[in-house]
């Protein structure tokens, strides 16, 4: 053998160092525009939980996120500039533009090709540009980005996956180059052990790395002499798990794991015992939220119309391009993202919560690499049809003699075509993703706090999501220590189960009880007093005795216990308000409307008024045995009533998916006005 250098080898190196350097360029693009559109402080919902926690070196819901809350307290207590909230939405800017800039050397990697020679100049610069092509079109997408602006856990996620993609192409490479690859091997190992300890969805993608690893060590002697180390891999995997321990660690110094409410009554957020960890690591929490299978089919259109939203029709069909051109020229590569494309979205399909759009930002990704596949395709169809036509113009002995190579603006026409797809979607998403105005929650929460709260008082929503604010104030910056924020399911009690229950544990403490925002319809369960933009809670509705007293029963569920009507003769100025006292005998199943009709000695109806007691934050099946709910009607009579007797007729009616009405029990007759 001579030693020299097969022709275009350096060339080969040279693309590769130059990918590095255009996808960090890639990357500051990316990380300037999410800070340009970054949110600017506190957040609500997840977001502001992982603000807080995040800076306190606490932690969170199941299952829990240890490294993402140990990388976010470092970066947020080394970065010199704003506030804790503003430094946490920015960790997620900074972890979104690394997983750009990583998706150039990943293209690089999947299209370089695998030896030197007279083509592999342009081959690599090919490769270069679709990087770049893929890394812009992802940055881009509506979802990707929207998390990137906010505190979340999502662009780490992404970067994972692009790590760990990109860790076991490495691997396939060298195997493929005849050099060393154990280290390659364990370095893709190590990380996919770290993902685990940050978001278990990363476990789906371990059926495509064991199909991958499979395929390459199948076709290569030295792909099975790196495996045979195996007995490293399991630590590299399994010893990141043991940052799960981050949790009952720093359980007893976390102060909003306990919530004292009363001296009856403390709230234990987090279970410190084996079976409460591992019931918080396994986000067993949520194991009631996968749907069947029924459900999961149902939900392929949702997924499907995301898919065209994210990466547009030119998109979708440049992608299939890419998957026929990975099945017939790089199988082991179609295993490795086709079987994590396919097991990210039977998982989502599956998945029923609410926030399940964020779930598929990892598809999205996989999906542009197979688009610039595609724009691949293209290129070398491009280059066959001028070797077509050049062939035919000077004949095929002439041609095969000379071999002159395609111009190199035939091999761009696709890629500068595609860039208008990240151009697209970055005119599209920018108004979309744009958090830089979000200052809902810090206007909310600042005037609330600025109002005379009085001293130890609960506050209550029926939403996690606007309460999480309260304690980035208390416990970043030391505000208002003395309230507590309540909201349904903050422990898995059954008196937690609704706003209802909230707002009675919150009365039986004794200390004064506001909601955070006015909730039409819990007066029927309490005397309500506006303060402000809250309301002050002043204890339960019921417990004054109705004037004109019933026993009227609407089935075995419910009876009407009395009622009140102002005026007690039929009205001069045509307004008349019934007060229903409804007794609650049975849970019921459905929410329902309630009426009052006034009916004249014809039997014509004069005035009526129906409407849904308890509205949106109390309907009917959330009513308790024993509650005594408060319903106020107010109707507007006819200016000739007709001749008398006038009778008050009341009663109440579900109404089903097809529009019938079915009361329940029967309409009675509940008195009369002179």
């Amino acid at each position: 053998m001579s030693g020299n250098p097969q022709p275009g080898a350096h060339h080969l190196a040279d693309h590769r160092h130059a990918r590095l350097w255009l996808g960090m360029l890639c990357g500051i693009f990316a990380f300037a525009l999410y800070l340009r559109t970054l949110a600017p402080g506190v957040l609500g919902g997840d977001s502001g939980e992982f603000q807080f926690a995040a800076w306190l070196g606490g932690f969170v819901h199941p299952t829990g996120y240890p490294l993402y809350l140990m990388l976010a307290y470092l970066w947020s207590h080394l970065l010199p500039f704003h506030d804790p909230a503003w430094r946490i939405n920015a960790f997620s800017a900074a972890c979104g533009a690394l997983a750009v800039a990583l998706i150039v050397p990943l293209v690089g990697r999947i299209l370089e090709p695998a030896k030197a020679g007279p083509t592999a100049p342009r081959a690599g610069l090919m490769a270069t540009w679709l990087g770049m092509l893929a890394a812009l079109t992802f940055a881009c997408t509506g979802t990707f980005w929207s998390q990137a602006v906010v505190a979340e856990v999502y662009t780490l996620n992404v970067l994972f996956v692009v790590a760990v993609l990109l860790g076991a192409l490495t691997w396939a490479g060298r195997v493929a180059e005849g050099r060393p690859a154990k280290a390659a091997l364990l370095g893709t190992a190590l990380i996919y052990g770290l993902s685990l300890a940050h978001h278990r969805t990363m476990i789906l993608l371990a059926p495509a790395l064991l199909s991958f690893g499979w395929y390459v060590g199948r076709k290569s002697r030295d792909a099975r002499a790196s495996l045979a180390g195996l007995g490293w891999v399991a630590p590299c995997l399994l010893l990141p798990l043991l940052l799960y321990l981050y949790i009952p660690l720093r359980a007893p110094y976390t102060p909003y794991v306990t919530l004292t409410v009363s001296p009856a009554l403390t709230l234990h957020l987090y279970q410190s015992d084996w079976r409460g960890f591992l019931g918080y690591v396994t986000g067993q929490a949520f194991g009631g939220d996968f749907r069947s299978p029924a459900g999961a089919l149902g939900q392929a259109g949702f997924a499907a119309g995301r898919l065209i939203q994210e990466m547009t029709w030119p998109g979708i069909m440049l992608g299939v391009l890419g998957l026929v051109w990975l099945a017939r020229r790089a199988p082991a590569l179609l295993l490795l993202t086709g079987v994590s494309f396919l097991s990210l979205l039977v998982f989502n399909l599956f998945y029923g919560i609410g926030d399940i759009y964020v779930y598929y930002i990892p598809l999205y990704f996989i999906w542009a690499l197979w688009m610039v596949l595609g724009v691949a395709a293209l290129s070398a169809g491009a280059d066959a049809l001028w070797a077509r036509l050049s062939a035919a113009r000077r004949g095929v002995a002439e041609w095969r003699r000379e071999r002159r190579p395609a111009p190199l603006l035939i091999y761009a026409i696709a890629p500068l075509l595609a860039l208008a797809l990240p151009a697209y979607s970055l005119s599209t998403n920018y108004a979309l993703a744009d958090q830089s105005g979000n200052t809902q929650m810090i206007s909310g929460w600042r005037e609330l706090l600025a109002e005379p709260v009085p001293q130890g008082t609960i506050l209550v929503s029926n939403d996690r999501d606007e309460m999480t604010p309260l304690w980035y104030y208390q416990y970043v910056d030391g505000l208002r220590r003395d309230l507590t924020g309540l909201f349904p399911l903050i422990d898995p009690s059954p008196a937690f189960a609704d706003v209802g229950g909230v707002v009675d544990s919150a009365l039986a403490s004794g200390r004064p009880v506001w909601l955070v925002k006015p909730m039409p319809g819990l007066e029927v369960k309490y005397r309500l007093e506006p303060a402000g933009s809250r309301v002050r809670v002043l204890g339960p509705a019921g417990t004054q005795t109705p004037e004109r007293a019933g026993n009227v029963s609407y089935g075995p569920a419910v009876r009407l216990a009395g009622y009140d009507v102002r005026p007690e003769a039929l009205p001069a100025n045509g307004q008349l308000v019934l007060t229903c006292y409804w007794q609650v005998l049975r849970p019921l199943t459905e929410d329902y409307t309630s009426f009052v009709h006034l009916v004249n000695g014809r039997g014509d109806v004069i005035g009526q008024d129906d409407h849904r007691p308890g509205g949106a934050y109390y309907p009917s099946h959330l009513w308790k045995p024993g509650e005594i709910l408060v319903d106020a009607h107010m109707l507007t009579l006819r200016s000739d009533p007709g001749p008398a007797p006038y009778r008050l007729i009341a009663g109440l009616y579900s109404q089903q998916p097809g529009g019938d009405l079915v009361h329940l029990g029967e309409p009675a007759e509940i008195g009369t006005l002179r």
